[in-house]
């Protein structure tokens, strides 16, 4: 499989959806998002398929490394061999002060990190069955032509939509912390970015 390690290059081109075009991948990135976690307690814990086996597992999880999207973060000594834990980096907030400090480069590299990161909670919903559940289950989007201003007013609303969501997810562990019933797992993504422009359309051909 040495063969098939992406060059630099490639990893700065690739897309979100090619870095998890195996599921094996979405669950990983999924996992490891929550926890840190080994290929080998992968495999022990009944996540990789029955018919894989840990050396290939291993390979996916250090791909994604190579990918930005785990890092190692202990090495322990196992028989001979070495036992590599892995933690998922894709962090999903900085505030502005922080998103200013970042160049164009570093940008770039953790925003394909946090989309992977989405997109392998909405993957692992898919092939669960959860993301459709609930009747009151939320998905939408809508392209806009906006100006300036209404650029800016779009971006204040969503800061201010985040601010709620992360009031709610403390109000609920504040509950769940005291018995509060059942946990539902569940994801809230807020997306808002400036889209490629249409392109010119061909003048209709001469008659």
């Amino acid at each position: 499989m040495g063969a098939m390690r992406a060059t630099r290059a490639e990893r700065d081109k690739s897309t979100p959806a090619a870095v998890l075009a195996h599921p094996v991948r979405v669950r990983v990135l999924e996992l490891l998002n929550e926890r840190d976690m080994s290929p080998i307690e992968f495999c022990r814990e009944g996540f990789a398929p029955e018919n894989m086996d840990v050396s290939h597992v291993a390979y996916h999880f250090r791909e994604l490394a190579e990918f930005g999207c785990l890092t190692v973060i202990e090495e322990n000594k196992r028989r001979g061999s070495i036992e590599h834990v892995y933690r998922g980096i894709g962090r999903a907030y900085f505030s502005d002060a922080d998103w200013t400090s970042l160049d164009q480069e570093e940008r770039v590299r953790i925003t394909k990190t946090v989309i992977q990161g989405l997109f392998a909670r909405i993957e692992g919903a898919m092939m669960t069955e959860t993301f459709d559940a609930r009747d009151d289950r939320h998905l939408s989007w809508v392209a806009m032509k906006l100006d300036e201003q209404g650029w800016r007013e779009m971006a204040t609303t969503l800061a201010a939509a985040f601010s709620e969501v992360e009031q709610i997810r403390n109000d609920a562990e504040g509950r769940l912390a005291e018995g509060g019933g059942p946990v539902v797992p569940s994801t809230c993504a807020i997306l808002g970015f400036e889209s490629p422009s249409a392109p010119d359309r061909p003048p209709p051909p001469a008659r």
